[in-house]
């Protein structure tokens, strides 16, 4: 009831003048509720009086705009124990039209209430939630880098299901970056959330003032980091409770950049430019000088770090969401400085404006928060648990109930529904034009097999058919000698029942098979790459691991993944490409096409001594490619214990350091124990788990995206048998 009566005499004194609107933001609102209890409306002249008085310096702070001062806002903890503060809506001023071009001009911006994360997202944090680890600079309690955009969002998606809220962002499409604001998940800050949220109602340089020389109290940067992130939270936080927003590594914000956008930015709640190439980073980092550091600072950065201006170690993010809505009354008393009633229209809303509150850039007082004061205990009703329950070991800080207690049960539903995943099975009838002859290993019945496999398990009406077409010569030139492309339609053509070697026979229709193979893989890749399909499974032949540049051998005529990988490069523009190949034999051709390239990591798990000899541990790529050839050989007999093995401590630190942006699996099912040419004992649930491995690496590193191509497997039940537990595991 104080702070309504406040609210109401302050709305009334904002009709006297303009001159006395800073005091409802600066002065001391206890000092100003007591004086104003004793100025009644019939009482103008004393009422000014009154609020003159407290403006004074001695009464008001001083000069606010130079240094901000009042409490912390209040710090709210989530149900997974993150602790993030409450920042109430307001209008500032975004922006500087006294630095670099990008930051004018400066504007006024009204923002909604939301939830910010108190510090940097931390590496332990991230990795309660993440596979693995992606920074540079170890530590627990430091911020997590070298985390593209993309990952980010994945990050802010993956804690909103683990606290049972909507993703803001949708995973199902190549368009994940537009995110969903009415969602109640997390999601990475606007840029004029991140801003507001910084400068704490300063409009100096820094949140702290416009001395350069203090930016070592308040930041981690280039005069004091060392070299390399820090700790979170060890430097003075700004006047909002928040730390870090100067330095340590540059935030990812939700905004595409654009360098223009500011003249046509909305007034309220703006969320950037539609489109664009590249997304908006804020606050500088450890490797940043002070100018770097200002609160309107804006950088544009690609979201997969190719052409990278920041280091990537020198890159993280924070999150935010929008303030959830109390679903009743409180019950038992709130902390001291916060109490909870309805919420602020959230970010991205239809519901109005935020209230009567003017510029409210901040103010200490609950109802300062848009929060009124809980009912007395002798009138207050039975109710369901409110969102907020205060935290009895350390005053002020709140805990964030269960998502039940805020959202209707419809909202809850809607929360855990998951739109179906999408898995592709390319396959033709062109390919059992390739004829091998009887007693060959590589022969039609293997694609048939599988067929009636996934026919006969119900997975075949799960699966989106993709229909091959042959593959343009361009892109089988990007990765083979135009003498060899030649070599092989020749020796079709006039039937000479092999190409290079005797192991590697062909028919008159093993050219259009060959270049179907390649073709259909090449459609898989346009389909997860559009977001049509999350993933997809090639059922083609003739493989293709084996063959090199200019020669066939192996069973295989043309490098199928190794045109895909080129193709993704060229055509979609994917930088990073992991290939994966389990087949029994090391992929030779593969690794030979990009043994200097390092914008491909190419990762063998086979049998060693075998066909065709390479492979061994110490080839890892040659000049600038060095280290992204990684191969594992194992001895016959080896089984689901040394391959997992192998995947866990080799391929998953490989690839989340390489951080993909398209996954391809030669996927050969050879080394079963069954299987007529390998001597492994990978077992059918082996192969399942392996599945998952790489699963997990696309989830993480490229929104799911993932082709598998099959290369070996010659038995033709096991074969079968494995190609559905691997298809289980895609379309799970």
């Amino acid at each position: 009831m104080i702070f309504r009566r406040l609210r109401e005499r302050q709305r009334g004194l904002q009709s006297d003048s303009s001159l006395f609107r800073p005091l409802l933001f600066f002065a001391p609102l206890r000092l100003c509720e007591r004086f104003l209890q004793f100025c009644q409306p019939a009482q103008p002249a004393l009422r000014l009086l009154v609020l003159a008085v407290v403006a004074l310096p001695g009464c008001g702070g001083g000069d606010r705009a130079a240094e901000p001062a009042g409490e912390p806002l209040p710090v709210v903890q989530t149900k997974t124990g993150s602790e993030m503060v409450l920042v109430p809506a307001g209008t500032f001023t975004m922006g500087s039209d006294s630095g670099r071009p990008d930051e004018a001009p400066a504007h006024e911006v009204q923002v909604d209430a939301f939830l910010i994360d108190r510090t940097e997202v931390t590496q332990e944090q991230y990795g309660k939630l993440v596979l693995a680890n992606p920074s540079h600079f170890k530590g627990a309690d430091r911020p997590v880098e070298q985390v593209s955009w993309a990952l980010a969002a994945l990050y802010c998606n993956l804690r909103s299901r683990d606290e049972g809220l909507e993703p803001c962002y949708n995973e199902e499409t190549e368009d994940t970056a537009r995110c969903n604001f009415q969602a109640n998940g997390y999601r990475l800050p606007t840029e004029a959330e991140w801003e507001y949220a910084c400068r704490a109602g300063s409009r100096t340089d820094w949140s702290f003032g416009s001395e350069a020389r203090r930016l070592t109290d308040h930041a981690w940067c280039a005069e004091n980091a060392g070299k390399k992130t820090q700790p979170v939270a060890r430097k003075e936080p700004n006047a909002w409770g928040l730390y870090d927003v100067h330095g340590n590594v540059a935030e990812w914000c939700n905004d595409v950049y654009d360098p223009a956008y500011y003249a046509a930015s909305k007034g309220k709640n703006p969320a950037g430019p539609a489109d664009g190439e590249k997304y908006v980073l804020r606050g500088g980092a450890w490797n940043s000088r002070p100018e770097g550091c200002r609160s309107a600072t804006r950088l544009g950065e690609d979201p997969g770090f190719q052409d990278a201006c920041f280091a990537r170690d020198a890159i993280g993010f924070r999150c935010v969401r929008r303030e959830p809505t109390p679903a009743g009354p409180v019950i038992g008393p709130p902390p001291e400085h916060l109490a909870v009633g309805p919420a602020v229209p959230a970010v991205g809303g239809s519901g109005g404006t935020s209230g009567g509150w003017g510029k409210a850039k901040r103010c200490p007082s609950a109802d300062g928060l848009g929060l009124r004061s809980a009912q007395p205990p002798a009138t207050r009703p039975p109710a369901t648990p409110p969102p907020y329950a205060a935290r009895p070991d350390t005053p002020g800080v709140v805990l964030m109930a269960d998502p039940s207690a805020i959202l209707t049960a419809a909202m809850l539903g809607a929360a855990e529904k998951q739109q179906a995943r999408k898995t592709g099975l390319v396959y033709g009838e062109v390919y059992l034009g390739h004829q091998t002859g009887r007693s060959h290993p590589e022969r039609p019945e293997r694609l048939t097999a599988i067929v009636r496999r996934l026919e006969q398990s119900g997975l075949m009406a799960r699966l989106t058919r993709l229909d091959p077409q042959p593959a343009d010569p361009q892109w089988l030139l990007a990765v083979h000698s135009a003498e060899h492309v030649e070599k092989i339609r020749r020796g079709c053509e006039r039937g000479a029942g092999f190409v290079d070697s005797m192991d590697t026979p062909v028919s008159r229709q093993s050219c259009e098979a060959a270049l179907a193979a390649a073709g259909g893989v090449l459609a898989a890749v346009d389909a997860v790459v559009a977001g049509k399909l999350e993933n997809a499974f090639c059922a083609i032949r003739p493989p293709g691991h084996h063959a090199t540049r200019s020669r066939a051998m192996g069973f295989c005529l043309l490098n199928n993944v190794a045109i895909a990988a080129r193709y993704a490069q060229k055509k979609h523009k994917l930088p990073r490409i992991l290939i994966v190949d389990w087949d029994v034999h090391h992929g030779n051709g593969t690794q030979a096409i990009f043994d200097d390239d390092p914008s491909v990591m190419y990762f063998s798990v086979h049998q060693h001594p075998f066909y065709p000899g390479t492979g061994t541990a110490v080839e890892r790529g040659t000049g600038k490619a060095a280290g992204t050839k990684i191969n594992v050989p194992l001895p016959a007999g080896s089984g689901d214990a040394e391959y997992l093995a192998a995947f866990e401590k080799k391929l998953v630190p490989a690839a989340l350091e390489f951080r993909p942006d398209l996954v391809l699996v030669s996927a050969g099912f050879d080394a079963h124990s069954g299987d007529l040419l390998g001597q492994m004992e990978v077992t059918t649930g082996g192969y399942a788990e392996l599945t998952r491995i790489v699963r997990r690496i696309a989830g993480q590193c490229c929104r799911g995206r993932l082709v598998s191509v099959l290369e070996g497997g010659y038995d033709l039940e096991l074969l079968a048998e494995s190609v559905e537990a691997h298809v289980r595991v895609l379309i799970e």
